[in-house]
C-alpha cells in the first residue's frame, strides 16, 4: 500500500503532526518514508514564495517548519506580483481589476480567487459587477467558469492557471495552522500568482514586486486583452 500526503497542507488542529503519528500506532516498524523532492506543477518563482512562507512560520507552526518543500522542475514565465491597496475597503475593487487584467490572457484556462471567508461575498460581488456575465462562479462546485472564488479549504487539491490571492495576512492569522493554509493557497497556480493586499505581507512574501494601481493594465470586461503592465520598482510591504 502507498499513502501519499503533504504535512505542509495540514490545516486542522486534529491533523497529523508527523508520519510517525499516523502509522506507528498501527504498523510500527513496518513502514518506510520516501519524500518526493520534485514539484512538476508549480513554477519555480511561485514555489520560492511558498517555501519562504514555510521557512518564516513561527514555533506554533511546528509541522510546517519541519517540512522541506520540493524544488520545482520548471521555470515560470512570470514573477509573482503584489497589488497593494491603501484602504481595506478598496480590496474588492482592486481584486476585480487584477482579475480583469488577466482574463483575456487566460484563454481556455482557469483562474481562482482565494480569499478569507469574510471577504468572499464583497469580492464575489465586485467581480460579478466588473466581468462579463457568466465569468464568475462562487464555490468549488462551479469550476467550469473561467473565474471561481474559493476559500482555502475549497482550493486544497486543485490546480489552476492563475491564482489571485486576497489578503494573505488574514489567512495566516485565521487559524493556528495559518502558515499551512497560506502554503496551500500559494501552491495552486500552474502559471501565475497575483496577491492583492492591504495589510503588510507575511514573512516570506515581502520581496514580491509591487504593482501600483496606476500601472495596472486596462482590465478586460469582454474587450481586447492587454499585457502585464509595468511592475514598479517599489517592493511590497
Amino acid at each position: 500500500m502507498t499513502v501519499v500526503g503533504d504535512l505542509a497542507q495540514t490545516g486542522s488542529l486534529a491533523g497529523a503532526q508527523s508520519w510517525e503519528q499516523v502509522f506507528d500506532p498501527y504498523v510500527a516498524g513496518r513502514w518506510r518514508l520516501k519524500e518526493l523532492s520534485v514539484n512538476y506543477r508549480t513554477p519555480r518563482q511561485v514555489m520560492d514564495v511558498a517555501a519562504a512562507v514555510l521557512a518564516g512560520a513561527g514555533p506554533a507552526e511546528a509541522p510546517a517548519t519541519k517540512v522541506v518543500p520540493p524544488r520545482s522542475a520548471r521555470e515560470g514565465h512570470e514573477e509573482p506580483t503584489a497589488h497593494p491597496v491603501a484602504q481595506a475597503g478598496d480590496l474588492p475593487a482592486r481584486v476585480a481589476a487584477v482579475v480583469a487584467a488577466d482574463l483575456d490572457r487566460l484563454g481556455d484556462g482557469r483562474l481562482a480567487v482565494i480569499t478569507p471567508r469574510d471577504l468572499r461575498a464583497p469580492v464575489t460581488r465586485a467581480l460579478a459587477a466588473t466581468l462579463p456575465p457568466g465569468s464568475v462562479a462562487d464555490r468549488r462546485a462551479a469550476l467550469d467558469a473561467p473565474v471561481t472564488v474559493l476559500a482555502v479549504a475549497e482550493a486544497k487539491g486543485l490546480e489552476v492557471d492563475t491564482v489571485v490571492l486576497v489578503e494573505p495576512a488574514a489567512i495566516l492569522a485565521g487559524s493556528s495552522r495559518g502558515a499551512h493554509d497560506l502554503y496551500v493557497a500559494l501552491t495552486r497556480p500552474t502559471q501565475r500568482l497575483r496577491v492583492v493586499h492591504h495589510a503588510p505581507l507575511p514573512a516570506g512574501m515581502t520581496g514580491m514586486a509591487a504593482v501600483a494601481p496606476a500601472d495596472e493594465p486596462a482590465g478586460s470586461t469582454g474587450s481586447t486583452g492587454s499585457g502585464d503592465g509595468e511592475v514598479s520598482r517599489a517592493r511590497a510591504r
